[in-house]
This record gives structure tokens, C-alpha cells and sequence, in this order.
């Protein structure tokens, strides 16, 4: 297999995440994945519960705004140390290091087939992307 140099982007991305990963963890990836889902729910949920409360829009922004980091901190707090919990050390860090990896590895071919789409020249010959391409349909 011949690699471009997309495929190499491709390829720092995992590795980066793999990096990263290591550091923070499966608890870590998890609670902010939780964090992210609980404080855009909290967000869509507050702008319009703030509606009947607040006229001023930069001061129901801020409530919601401050709703959802509230939504965010509780969520991840929770999530992060009932997985700390449940996976010691250092397989925290293995699965983190595996998990940030894989997901590096997947934005980074979602990245190199959106540049196909929008024609910049260098990402049509991809091997990653051509290989998944002939696998997945």
C-alpha cells in the first residue's frame, strides 16, 4: 500500500490522539462525550424555558449558557468517577490511549473524504480512504 501525504495526516491524527488519549483516559473520553450530550440537551431545553422569565436576549443567553456549563460540570463529574471506578489504572489509560486513537483515525478520514468532496487537490488518492471505500460500499 502506497500512502499520500494525506494518508499521513491521517495517520498523525491517530497517533496524536493516541497521545492524548493516554492522558486523559477512557474515564476522561467518556465524560466529556456525557458533558457535551447533557449540555446541548440542557442548552436546547433552556433557551426556551428562559423565554417566560427573560426578555432581554443577551440575558436569557447568559442563563442558558451558564445552565448548560452547570449541566456540563455535573455530568462529567459523575461519568468521569464512576468509570475511574470501574477501570483502574492503567487500563484507563490503555483504553483512552486506543479509544482517542481510533476516533483521531476516524475524523481524520471523515477530513481527507470531505476535502474529496469539496475537490482539493492532493486528498483523491487516499489509500485509507480508497481502502475503506472498497470494503464499506
Amino acid at each position: 500500500m502506497n500512502l499520500a501525504p494525506c494518508d499521513y495526516v491521517i495517520l498523525a491524527m491517530a497517533a496524536g490522539g493516541a497521545v492524548t488519549g493516554i492522558f486523559i483516559g477512557i474515564s476522561g473520553a467518556l465524560a466529556f462525550l456525557a458533558g457535551a450530550a447533557v449540555s446541548a440537551g440542557a442548552a436546547r431545553l433552556g433557551w426556551p424555558l428562559t423565554a417566560e422569565y427573560l426578555e432581554s436576549g443577551i440575558a436569557r443567553a447568559a442563563a442558558t449558557t451558564l445552565l448548560s456549563l452547570v449541566a456540563f460540570w455535573i455530568a462529567r463529574t459523575l461519568v468521569r468517577r464512576t468509570v475511574k471506578v470501574a477501570v483502574e489504572q492503567p487500563g484507563d489509560a490503555i483504553f483512552g490511549a486506543l479509544a482517542a486513537a481510533l476516533s483521531g483515525f476516524a475524523l481524520g478520514l471523515a477530513l481527507i473524504w470531505l476535502g474529496q468532496f469539496l475537490g482539493i487537490p492532493g486528498t483523491e488518492e487516499s489509500a485509507f480512504l480508497q481502502l475503506l471505500v472498497e470494503h464499506v460500499g
